[in-house]
């Protein structure tokens, strides 16, 4: 039966909105992976050590990160199409004062500053998804939507190298700019905005959780540092629980807290969560190790690696769509255990090619991986949008985002200490089988989410 012309617009529309969050968070998020490729000349131009260099992009993603909560509950406050606008055209802004970066501090501030506001896109994106979507179209939904990450991973990827060694590394910010540009445009005429929710900020609150968790991730992203002292990794990351306990200790009194009364708790919150966080650990440790072993076992060039590295991304991207068709067919647990399972899978098939030192194996099991992390991401995120009315939706989904981003902090961690562990107690095989082995783990909170109506 065809659809009526009301219905067909409203169609379009709740389409259209897809394109536009999915636009915005590609236009923000692509410079991550550049300067990755640029760091070398960045520390060259300012006379610093490499090292430092990282923190242009290590800090903003701290940053972004710690403020999950926060852009998700100014977005369900005053309204997510607004926090939306805000964040691009601020990013863009502070992008281009990154062109103009006269020193390794200025960078590192601008840049802070352009993912600080980067960082609204995504809990808003999410949440203005959930309000136009619900059922079984929300995760078919979130499953395009979610192509965004890896697509402006494969997007800086395959532009930073050739832009980097033919314009210079301050190019990647006018290339960020004209795509902010365009995407604040189409969403400025075409987005739709949802309902706020007025309530009493909690500046107290989100401040010490913003402390709190500043101390945690730097602790988890520093334990493979060599250059920081142990006596600081353990005094921030003991700093950063006594805050987390104490923002839990004044949330119980806060009238409108930060994180809801509950949700922490709520079966599908804290499941699809949990969830997230494992499989994050162990793609980005595996993200670690993947380069390292094609470069120095298999004797590929820095290029070669990142093409071959590209088949990872290409997959994830590719699969992404389907996880959210997968949930609508069977349920977010299904597909979700789906997914992770076939990530587990992929990365002991990445040992195994590895202990073999069989290349196709490798590649087979990146493949895997990749199509594994891409269908289990939009069920495990689309399904959190039934534990919370949806006034709470921007809330829920930047901490959602939150705790996946810690996950994937302590995979970057974690395996650089596995790394530095000598060969004959641990070989890449075995750090391979723990990443296997971290994902499986998933498994088990993923088995507990309950079907929305069951």
């Amino acid at each position: 039966m065809p659809h009526s012309p009301t219905k067909l617009a409203q169609h379009w529309q709740a389409n259209r909105v897809i394109y536009i969050t999915l636009m915005g968070m590609m236009a923000t998020g692509f410079p991550f992976t550049i300067l990755t490729v640029a760091l070398k000349p960045i520390a060259e131009e300012f006379s610093v050590t490499e090292a430092l260099a990282t923190w242009t992009v290590s800090a903003p993603m701290l940053i972004s990160a710690v403020c999950f909560p926060l852009m998700g509950k100014v977005g369900d406050t005053y309204g997510h199409r607004r926090v939306f606008l805000i964040g691009i055209s601020l990013s863009t802004v502070f992008a281009g004062c990154c062109f103009f970066a006269w020193d390794i501090w200025s960078l590192i501030v601008f840049r802070v500053l352009s993912m600080l506001f980067a960082g609204a896109t995504t809990p808003s994106g999410m949440a203005i998804l959930f309000h136009q979507y619900d059922g079984d179209e929300r995760g078919r939904a979130v499953g395009w939507w979610a192509m965004g990450g890896p697509g402006s991973a494969a997007l800086g990827l395959i532009a930073g190298g050739p832009m980097v060694d033919i314009w210079g590394w301050r190019s990647v910010f006018m290339f960020q700019i004209l795509c902010g540009a365009v995407a604040w445009i189409i969403a400025l005429t075409s987005l739709p905005e949802t309902n706020k929710r007025p309530a009493a900020f909690d500046h107290i609150g989100n401040l010490i959780l913003i402390i709190a968790l500043l101390c945690l991730l730097f602790a988890i992203s520093s334990v493979s540092d060599q250059d920081i002292a142990a006596l600081t990794k353990w005094g921030v990351a003991l700093f950063g629980v006594i805050g987390l306990l104490v923002f839990l200790k004044y949330e119980g009194y806060a009238a409108d807290p930060i994180v809801p009364a509950g949700l922490l708790t709520t079966r599908n919150f804290a499941n699809p969560s949990m969830a997230s966080f494992m499989l994050q650990a162990a793609y980005l440790g595996a993200l670690v190790v993947t380069p390292i072993t094609l470069i120095d076992i298999f004797g590929y060039s820095i290029s070669v690696a990142a093409g071959l590295m590209l088949l990872r991304t290409a997959s994830l991207t590719i699969a992404t769509p389907f996880g959210g068709r997968l949930a609508t067919a069977l349920s977010e647990r299904i597909a979700a255990t789906i997914g992770i399972s076939l990530q587990a899978i992929g990365i002991a098939i990445m040992a195994a090619g590895v202990y073999w030192l069989r290349i196709e194996l490798l590649l087979v099991g990146l493949v895997i991986q990749g199509v594994g992390h891409g269908l289990a991401f939009p069920p495990l995120t689309a399904i959190i949008a039934t534990a919370v009315e949806p006034g709470l939706f921007g809330t829920a989904s930047g901490l959602n985002r939150l705790i996946s981003q810690i996950g994937s902090s302590l995979g970057l961690s974690l395996f650089g200490a596995l790394l530095a562990i000598p060969p004959e107690s641990l070989n890449l095989p075995m750090i391979f089988l723990i990443g296997s082995g971290l994902t499986l783990i998933g498994l088990i909170p993923a088995g507990l989410i309950k079907r929305p109506n069951g």
